[in-house]
């Protein structure tokens, strides 16, 4: 099967074309043989027959009156016919009276009682037993045994016969075969060398056209569209992988440039959210200290009603509120500071926000050059916007927020200054008992109510940085959630362009 592989197609279906030609003969031989056969049989048969039944008829008489000798007379002249090797007449008694044997052939003996009647081969020999009868009575058996040609001497014949006709049929049927196989088996040559070069890499394989209309012609017709076709989708691929390429590599250069953004604002972001964390709990102690000095103007007022009595006591306590006072009125200042810091904050929280705008409106452009590629790239795009408009929707709550707790520690300053001042006047007047304590319960009032109001507005700027470090801490999220889609986007940009590369080294292969 190997070998057969390995050999031409044209040498292939002229060996087929050969052999199926002797097989062909030889199988007709053999029926030819096996039929003259059984024609050979029945006509040596029907002869032998006819030719014992003459000899039955003249036996007759011979028979019926039992005259061997002359039986024997008409046996003898059975001498003219060569193929009859030996015969026998048989009584009515089934005894033997007469015989005839071939003189140069070697007889086979005759049976000593009469056979039945019918025909049958021995070997090569035919052996023949015929009635004979008289008014419908057997009076006598006349059996011979004739020789016959040996088959195997006419299928010898035959075969030579075939012989001949195997050389004559194959005379004719290897030059026709050649032409028909050199018709068919060129063109598959041909082809088969182009899919060679195709297989290499060479496109540029030109087939030659033809008319035929047969099954050949079709499917070198067949062969050239193919080829055409891969020329046409090479050049295609390769036009892709190129504007996949600058695609992939822009989208690349675009979200380095993001993911750089985006690890700056989560830089400035986490600053900012230690930065509020400051923030809030000077204003817990602030609101602490508000508290303190609520309570104890408080507590003043209650003092004043005890008369003149307690005017040094009064004295006293008006020290401890200067001093507390000016306590406040250090920490409100320090807190405007801070006010002013957590502004400055603000407006590069907000410079943040519309830069990341920026880059989301010009990764969603990119975004849309790509096309389907980029696709999921665009929704990256747009929840970075998104996140960009949350930080700077925040950034202006934090900033009306700060504004209402600058106006409430500047109100908190000129209350502090004010009370200051009343202490100052109620220590130079404490001598004037009544007169004094009389102010100093009305000063005392006064400062009770800024207390208040600097405690409620110390809760009020408590909550705000409350809000301030919430929104920050999820700006902080969001920012981390923005830098993780980047990477990721970023990583798929680089497939692409990995796949883009590899595209065009496999397109390269085949060249036109």
């Amino acid at each position: 099967m190997r070998r057969q592989n390995r050999g031409s197609v044209r040498w292939r279906l002229v060996l087929v074309t050969v052999v199926t030609s002797i097989v062909a003969q030889i199988l007709a031989c053999a029926i030819l043989a096996f039929y003259d056969n059984e024609v050979y049989k029945a006509q040596k048969i029907r002869e032998v027959v006819v030719e014992a039944k003459t000899l039955a008829q003249s036996l007759t008489a011979s028979l019926v009156f039992h005259d061997a000798r002359s039986a024997q007379d008409y046996l003898n002249p059975l001498s003219a016919n060569p193929d009859i090797l030996t015969a026998g007449a048989y009584g009515k008694d089934g005894t033997l009276i007469a015989t005839y044997a071939h003189a140069q052939a070697k007889a086979p003996p005759l049976p000593q009682t009469a056979p039945a009647a019918g025909q049958r081969f021995e070997a090569d020999d035919l052996l023949v037993s015929v009635p004979v009868t008289q008014n419908q009575d057997t009076i006598g058996t006349i059996f011979m045994i004739v020789a016959t040609e040996p088959f195997l001497a006419r299928l010898l014949r035959y075969g030579g016969v075939v012989v001949l006709a195997i050389l004559a049929s194959l005379m004719l049927a290897v030059p026709v075969s050649m032409r028909l196989n050199a018709a068919i088996a060129d063109p598959i040559r041909e082809i088969a060398a182009g899919a060679s070069r195709i297989s290499a890499g060479d496109l540029s394989v030109n087939v030659r056209q033809t008319t035929r209309s047969d099954e050949i012609g079709v499917l070198v017709r067949t062969f050239d569209q193919m080829v055409a076709s891969l020329r046409q989708m090479t050049g295609e691929i390769n036009s892709g992988a190129a504007m996949l390429s600058e695609m992939a590599n822009s989208v690349l250069a675009t979200m380095t440039q993001v993911s750089a953004g985006s690890a700056e604002t989560a830089t400035a972001i986490g600053e900012t959210s230690v930065t509020m964390e400051e923030v809030r709990q000077t204003a817990q102690l602030a609101a602490e200290k508000a508290r303190q000095v609520s309570d104890g103007t408080q507590r003043t007022a209650q003092v004043t009603l005890s008369g003149r009595a307690a005017v040094e006591a009064v004295t006293d306590g008006m020290t401890r509120i200067r001093e507390q006072v000016e306590a406040v009125a250090a920490s409100i200042l320090r807190l405007s500071e801070r006010g002013q810091a957590i502004g400055e904050i603000i407006a590069a929280v907000s410079d943040l926000a519309d830069q990341s705008n920026l880059l989301a409106v010009n990764a969603a452009i990119e975004a849309a050059r790509a096309g389907e590629q980029g696709r999921g790239f665009s929704v990256v795009a747009q929840e970075v916007k998104n996140l960009a408009d949350q930080s700077k929707q925040a950034t202006v709550q934090v900033r009306s927020i700060l504004g209402e707790i600058q106006k409430a520690t500047g109100a908190a300053v000129l209350a502090t200054e004010q009370c200051s001042k009343a202490v100052d006047v109620g220590v130079k007047e404490s001598a004037l008992a009544g007169e004094s304590i009389r102010i100093l319960a009305e000063n005392i009032e006064t400062a009770t109510h800024a207390a208040m109001q600097i405690a409620a507005s110390s809760q009020q700027q408590l909550a705000g940085v409350s809000q301030v470090a919430l929104a920050m801490e999820n700006i902080k999220q969001a920012s981390v959630q923005n830098a993780a889609s980047v990477k990721h986007t970023e990583s798929a940009a680089q497939s692409m362009s990995e796949l883009s590369q590899k595209l065009g080294s496999l397109a390269k292969i085949y060249r036109a």
